[in-house]
């Protein structure tokens, strides 16, 4: 598969989404208490003196210290309200990015996602409870599609990983349907990818390589994971794909059609082809 450089559904993502926010509150908070400092320090004016009467030398010096700690016009009072409004505001402005910050969350990999069958996740939910193993066989039919046997269309090609099977849809023998299931039983390769991506970028991964157009999420069915379905641009073929914490599949269906149709089959395809052993 391709691998994306930068999966906005990963964990990676939202944790490096997280870190951004709260520097630039930080940032932010930091130049609002740079910049209002002048502001904040302002000395307070000394009280104005009255050219009245002589004053004794005891008068004189109580009207000096009034004049000196601002207590005939309140300028202290006032210094001192505007460093708690500054320090107001860098406090509300930490913690909007720390709200933020930690309103990020990402998706696992898919090797840590849990995305797997419903009785997989009640044994979870059961500790006495043991989830059954999952057995990929293909099936020999599904609705009208028949499987084939004989001639490997792949023979002296590139095979594709994991295993696949064909099937005719209208009984003229021709292949209309091919069903691709790779597990990490089967291929080490597969659980290196899954320990690295997420459900979505292996979907993403796979159609773009596929140049697919249009895809679009679907139910995944009793397995759980994620099931989406597209296009072929060259053929007009629709294709779809499912992923889960262990196995990654796919149709190809021939014809026409719809993708939800196509989606149907493929969910047909997948509950058929996935047993619990």
């Amino acid at each position: 598969m391709i691998t994306l450089a930068v999966d906005p559904s990963s964990e990676a993502y939202a944790q490096g989404q997280a870190i951004g926010s709260l520097l630039v509150a930080l940032l932010a908070a930091a130049l609002v208490w740079r910049f209002t400092r002048s502001w904040r320090h302002e000395a307070p004016a000394p009280a104005p003196r009255a050219a009245a009467a002589p004053m004794s030398l005891a008068e004189a010096a109580v009207a000096d210290a009034a004049g000196a700690d601002g207590a005939t016009d309140g300028s202290w009072a006032r210094a001192r309200r505007r460093r708690t409004i500054v320090l107001g505001v860098v406090v509300l402005i930490v913690a909007l990015g720390l709200a933020k910050a930690l309103s990020y969350e990402g998706q696992p990999p898919a090797a840590r996602s849990g995305a797997g069958s419903t009785v997989a996740a009640e044994a979870a939910a059961n500790p006495g409870q043991t989830a059954p193993a999952r057995v990929v066989e293909g099936p020999a039919r599904v609705g009208a599609y028949r499987i084939l046997t004989g001639d490997d269309p792949f023979e002296g090609k590139k095979r594709p990983s994991g295993k696949q099977w064909f099937y005719d849809g209208d009984g003229d023998g021709a292949r209309d349907l091919m069903l691709g299931v790779n597990t990490v039983a089967w291929d080490p390769s597969l659980l290196a990818e899954k320990r690295n991506d997420t459900l979505d970028q292996e979907l993403r991964n796979f159609f773009a390589g596929a140049k697919a157009e249009d895809v679009t999420a679907f139910d995944a069915g009793p397995w759980g994971g994620k099931l989406s379905c597209g296009t072929l641009v060259a053929s007009g073929a629709r294709l779809c794909a499912w992923t889960d914490a262990e196995t990654f599949g796919s149709v190809l269906v021939g014809g026409g059609g719809d993708l939800a149709g196509a989606a149907k089959t493929a969910l047909a395809f997948r509950t058929a082809s996935e047993k619990r052993g």
